[in-house]
């Protein structure tokens, strides 16, 4: 949107402008202005007074001929008042004759180069028709002589502005606002058009603005929502200027500067100023959101289902506040209850991707894989371009032994993105698990080490597709490897263990098969396998 505060606010110009008018040719103003006649001295300088208070009544009174004619005789009765040529000038533009119009105001400028408000009016005159080049030329020179004049910045800085130099515009709407700080519009106006531009100097100038009226909240929302990535310090600042606590925003300074710390990774930081924000008002949504965050990832999954529970307690319609109790009851493992909190969302977001998506999650977790089939497809539906929701689709169709369509995933996976390790991965898994293609399994396995050489779950695999092709060794030497980067999963220490037992290392096979138990207490096969190798 163009920037449309020109100040033409004098109604000769209003009432009288056309919608098409032909641009004014200068040159025989000029050569007519240095031509001007000069004065006899012999004249008497007050001949033509009365001629002129007569144009000016006839001016008022509208009938703007008239009052040209009363000039025109004031001027032959030996008148050289600059004002009797700004007048005729101003009578003209009334009756649309603009070329003569602008020719009088330069001689009226000609005579008195100090009177401001010819010049002024002449810039106006070129507004008016348009010519914001030559209208910038006068106000420039305007402001040369009259450096801390506001209004003529104001205007500049709309000139650049029609004339799209936003930098400029910006710079002079500053500029005025700086030669006088009671005049906020140019501010506004500045805020507006960088706004529409997503200019660099938003966040300077909403801060301007705030300073300048600190109770504003519009001010202090802008401002903070144009500061994206910053000066933690600046804000940190901010917090100190005592007539900023009265504006309604002032907590949202807070959430600022912890959403800063968070793009930082510093949680503790975040942790702080958030608590701050909720001390200054405690049903803040952003403020809830974001503390449950920083908590989950600072593995305080009980103190993150605490504030997610308060946010949706708050806002029970929010899926935000359920969204982040259910991954923080996933991480601790208490999927049943992140099923129920995310079963309330989906009765009010049913087709929610988010909502969908780790319902899938959720109840692959409990091994519910019919479920877990169900909310993935749903959360694939949503969003087909979604590379989780993929991911996902083809584990559960595996655990659902629907390998064709798992098959068809994980490929089209691959000819998305040939370095997804993740894909290359579960496949190669896929099809050792089921007994198909090991050497094909083998090829994929390899790659997803070549992506990922220190994954625990890749080095895993590459070693069981060893196993199943009775290299011993090899499945050892990459098993071990996998241990080593992550000795918490039971079905690579199970893994483990039937390798050593192979090897006829049974002792040190039973010891791998009770830490996997430890793991996963209820696992039958390892009871089978442990109680079998004891009794021998």
């Amino acid at each position: 949107m163009r920037i449309y505060f020109l100040l033409i606010i004098i109604s000769i110009f209003i009432a009288s402008c056309a919608t098409n008018i032909n641009e004014v040719s200068d040159s025989s103003v000029n050569n007519a202005i240095i031509e001007s006649e000069s004065t006899d001295s012999t004249n008497d300088n007050f001949a033509g007074v009365q001629f002129f208070m007569d144009g000016m009544l006839f001016f008022e009174q509208g009938d703007y001929a008239r009052a040209i004619i009363e000039f025109q005789d004031s001027i032959e009765a030996g008148s050289s008042s600059p004002e009797v040529y700004f007048n005729m000038s101003e009578a003209y533009w009334m009756l649309q004759k603009y070329d003569k119009s602008i020719f009088l105001a330069k001689k009226a400028i000609f005579l008195d180069d100090n009177a401001i408000d010819y010049k002024i009016s002449l810039g106006k005159k070129y507004i008016a028709l348009n010519n914001y080049e030559l209208s910038l030329e006068v106000f420039n020179e305007i402001s040369l002589k009259n450096p801390k004049n506001a209004d003529v910045l104001f205007i500049i800085g709309d000139l650049k502005a029609e004339l799209n130099d936003i930098d400029g515009a910006l710079l002079y709407y500053q500029e005025a606002y700086n030669v006088n700080n009671e005049l906020i519009l140019p501010l506004e106006v500045a805020a507006q058009l960088a706004y529409n531009e997503n200019h660099r100097d938003l966040p300077k100038i909403f801060k301007k603005l705030l300073l300048a009226d600190p109770s504003n909240s519009e001010y202090m929302r802008g401002f903070l929502e144009s500061k994206s990535g910053g000066n933690v310090e600046e804000l940190i600042e901010l917090l100190e200027i005592e007539e900023l606590k009265a504006n309604p925003f002032y907590n949202n300074l807070f959430n600022q500067i912890a959403l800063e710390y968070i793009r930082a990774g510093r949680f503790q930081l975040a942790e702080e100023y958030l608590n701050k924000s909720l001390s200054k008002k405690d049903e803040d949504r952003f403020a809830l959101y974001y503390l449950s965050l920083v908590y989950r990832e600072m593995a305080r999954n009980d103190l993150a289902l605490e504030v997610s529970r308060r946010h949706s307690s708050y806002y029970p319609n929010d899926k935000e506040g359920y969204i982040n109790s259910s991954l923080a009851l996933i991480s601790l493992q208490r999927y049943s209850e992140a099923i129920d909190e995310l079963n309330i969302a989906s009765s009010l977001f049913p087709e929610d991707f988010e909502v969908n998506y780790f319902l899938g999650l959720a109840n692959y977790s409990i091994q519910n894989f019919e479920n877990a089939e169900k909310y993935y497809l749903k959360s694939f539906t949503i969003d087909s371009e979604s590379i989780a929701s993929m991911h996902g689709l083809a584990m559960t169709y595996d655990q659902n032994e629907k390998w064709e369509k798992s098959d068809d995933l994980y490929t089209k996976l691959i000819t998305i993105n040939d370095q997804d390790a993740q894909a290359y991965n579960n496949f190669a898994y896929s099809l050792v698990e089921r007994g198909e293609d090991l050497e094909y399994a083998l090829r994929l396995s390899k790659k997803a080490i070549e992506i990922s050489p220190q994954t625990s779950a890749y080095l895993d695999t590459i070693g069981w597709i060893y196993y199943k092709l009775s290299d011993l060794e090899k499945a050892k030497e990459f098993i071990s490897k996998a241990i080593l980067y992550d000795d918490t999963s039971a079905v690579i220490l199970e893994h483990y263990g039937d390798i050593l037992m192979d090897l006829n290392e049974e002792s040190e096979a039973l010891i791998f098969y009770q830490k996997a138990l430890l793991l996963d207490e209820n696992n039958e096969d390892l009871i089978s396998k442990i109680s079998s190798n004891e009794n021998q």
